[in-house]
């Protein structure tokens, strides 16, 4: 019995189709400590067991719904995915649009 919760190995595939259609301002990849923009206004879709995100009619991330761990940023208004994609781990942060 602890205090935390453990580590999810993935993300259930139901929670996954709740981020189906959410508007993107932005996409970031972490890579080696940095952080590079991949894209802007865009959104995210479930396909064929693959959570697709796609920014100015470009595809930015594709990765396997299995294995893959998108947990909602303390602020709210984001995700944080990990995810395998073309044979090696990626680590995204997404945040979303804000409609007024």
């Amino acid at each position: 019995m602890g205090l935390f919760k453990k580590k999810q190995e993935q993300t259930p595939y139901d929670e996954l189709l709740k981020l189906h259609g959410k508007a993107v301002s932005s996409v970031v990849e972490r890579v080696a400590g940095e952080e590079l923009v991949l894209g802007k206004k865009g959104a995210i879709s479930i396909v064929d067991k693959e959570l697709v995100i796609v920014c100015d009619a470009k595809e930015v991330f594709r990765c396997d719904t299995k294995g893959c761990v998108a947990a909602t940023l303390m602020s709210g208004n984001g995700l944080d995915i990990k995810g395998f994609c073309d044979g090696r781990k990626r680590h995204i942060v997404v945040t979303y649009t804000k409609f007024k």
